[in-house]
């Protein structure tokens, strides 16, 4: 009986599960996380799809 913590090959992950783009607001099956927001509850991720995901990649450089 396996109980290890890491889903098993070929399985879903987060980022596989479809999500909306938080750019164009299109559903995409190949998002890309690109941020975190704040909640009280604690961060949540920001998706984008893939071609809106390049715009985020100078945003997160100057950020550092």
């Amino acid at each position: 009986m396996d109980h290890s913590t890491e889903p098993p090959e070929g399985s879903q992950g987060v980022a596989s599960i479809p999500q909306l783009c938080c750019l164009c607001g299109e559903i995409t099956r190949q998002p890309v996380q690109v941020d975190e927001a704040s909640s009280p509850s604690g961060p949540v991720p920001l998706f984008a799809c893939p071609e809106d995901a390049r715009l985020f990649v100078g945003q997160q450089e100057r950020a550092s």
